[in-house]
């Protein structure tokens, strides 16, 4: 039996940076949903509790560090342990720390490269 496509939820404002991230990670064999926004994140994430969550800092609504602090406070423990890369335009070290404070298990700066993105989602999903 073929293995099952490891699952990426791409959660960000920019349409433009989505496509790009899903249509690199599809190259990669990676199975991607995306949502333009929080709230919408937040419901795939529950219903369909990817393998990996990207996500972006600076959203309307809800932010990404606050997606994030719901990711890690769900009360399903198979959502609160799907790591999260988050990923973003603020490089500052305080955001950061921020991130990786509320439960980020990796970073990326805006603009990025697409073979460090494919990079770090390897390493984060264990296919390195």
């Amino acid at each position: 039996m073929a293995q099952e496509r490891q699952r990426i939820l791409v959660i960000d404002d920019n349409a433009d940076i989505r496509d790009l991230m899903a249509f690199v990670l599809q190259k990669e064999s990676y199975e991607v949903t995306t949502a333009p926004d929080g709230v919408s994140g937040l419901t795939l994430i529950k219903e369909n509790k990817p393998d990996l969550i990207i996500l972006d800092v600076m959203m309307p609504e809800f932010t990404g560090f606050e997606v994030l602090e719901a990711v890690r406070t769900d009360k399903d423990s198979k959502v609160r342990v799907i790591p999260v890369l988050m990923i973003t335009s603020k490089s500052s070290t305080a955001d950061i720390d921020h991130a990786l404070e509320l439960g980020a298990n990796s970073y990326i700066v805006k603009p990025f490269r697409p073979a460090h993105l494919v990079q770090k989602v390897n390493a984060l999903l264990g296919n390195e």
